[in-house]
């Protein structure tokens, strides 16, 4: 059998064909597109933490199959000691001071969407509130104005769709130019004029470079640091949001649960993240030569790291297809694991939850129109584009 994470039937229900690749070829190969993927939890764990095997020097896109170009330079693209230090600079807008300072500015947003829509008996979820809130949040972060976050949101959004091959369509590039162009326009200004925000931040910082040396980041670092905030901060929570209200309704239940008791969302966050992974894959390149369950994975091959499977592992996790809010975990792969853990994990809880809360106040018994669901396609997230609701309102 051929994994091939782009195809769209594969991208549809990834699960079954999940469980065999773990049961039957735990580490495979495809040949057309030549790369290696790892699928179980515990490989997954282990090829995260071991960045000397599997790098991440040629960033999270299995096609790339050379240098990293300079104008995607990127964290995620960047391994130990390098990535330590630029992390760092970043961290100082994510502390856990400034998360928890965020909730009113975060909740006054959510209820800014979601108070007029609960007035209308039905809507599109996704597009109407799951897409727009994350992008709001993350844009007062880095100081993207007001009047432009839906129009760099679809930029962003159009710069991570994949053709089924794979490839990167002529929309996907427009989109990814349009917005590093718009991004160097704010660099520009904040240097001259700075503000309270991230961009800022990054404009700003100093630190001590590999070679000892203390230096600024560079026009096009800020850049790629402020795309990659913007595209996994406000996407993948995106994709969250609309997997947590599309398994609360398929789970009417554990959904009543949550509503009576909002000391239970936390955990009940961890399962959908569990459940239905908003990153289901993360490419790497081989710097040596490793073997997995009898398959020799060689230096310079691209490899992927399917947390989509790992977190339904029947190794990991007893009885994984089944949903269960109150479920506990020893380990979570979902955020990455180790020196690329995400860095704005805390945000994307601190933003479900709100949601979830203040949904639960609005229309607790809303029902999901399945018929007129549509999926995203994307290089590594999965989620849905239109996820209409009834309100019950």
């Amino acid at each position: 059998m051929i994994y091939d994470p782009y195809s769209r039937p594969f991208q549809e229900d990834p699960y079954p064909l999940y469980k065999h690749f773990r049961d039957e070829e735990p580490c495979t190969h495809n040949a057309d597109m030549d790369f290696y993927a790892l699928f179980r939890f515990d490989d997954v764990w282990k090829a995260t933490l071991d960045w000397e095997t599997m790098s991440s020097s040629l960033g999270p896109s299995l096609e790339n199959r050379g240098e990293m170009p300079g104008h995607v330079f990127s964290i995620i693209g960047m391994d130990p000691p390098a990535h330590t230090r630029l992390r760092n600079v970043i961290s100082r807008g994510f502390t856990p001071r400034r998360m928890a300072a965020l909730e009113d500015q975060v909740r006054g947003l959510a209820r800014e969407y979601l108070e007029p829509l609960s007035t209308q008996s039905e809507f599109d979820f996704e597009q109407e509130f799951a897409v727009r809130f994350p992008m709001d949040v993350i844009s007062v972060l880095l100081g993207i104005p007001k009047e432009m976050r839906d129009q760099y949101r679809e930029w962003v959004d159009k710069g991570l769709e994949r053709d089924p091959d794979g490839g990167l369509g002529e929309a996907a590039a427009m989109g990814l130019g349009t917005s590093r162009e718009y991004v160097s326009g704010l660099i520009n200004e904040r240097r001259k004029n700075p503000q309270e925000d991230l961009i800022t931040v990054l404009a700003e910082a100093e630190f001590e470079d590999i070679d000892g040396k203390t230096r600024r980041l560079t026009h096009e670092e800020c850049g790629s640091f402020t795309t990659l905030l913007a595209a996994a901060g406000a996407e993948t929570t995106a994709k969250l949001l609309g997997h947590a209200a599309y398994l609360l309704f398929k789970h009417p239940d554990q959904r009543q649960s949550l509503w009576d008791d909002h000391a239970r969302i936390p955990n009940a966050i961890e399962e959908i993240l569990r459940y239905e992974a908003p990153s289901q894959f993360q490419g790497r390149v081989a710097l040596k030569d490793s073997t997995w369950h009898g398959v020799t994975i060689p230096a310079g091959a691209r490899v992927a790291l399917v947390s989509g499977a790992a977190c339904r592992d029947e190794r990991e996790h007893e009885d994984p297809d089944r949903f269960d809010v109150t479920r506990k975990q020893d380990r979570e792969i979902y955020f990455g694991h180790g020196h690329h853990v995400c860095i704005g994990k805390s945000l994307a809880r601190l933003e479900t939850r709100i949601a979830l809360e203040e949904m639960a106040v609005r229309f607790p018994n809303y029902e999901v129109d399945e018929a007129g669901m549509t999926r995203t396609y994307q290089a590594h997230v999965k989620g849905y584009v239109n996820l209409p609701i009834s309100t019950g309102n």
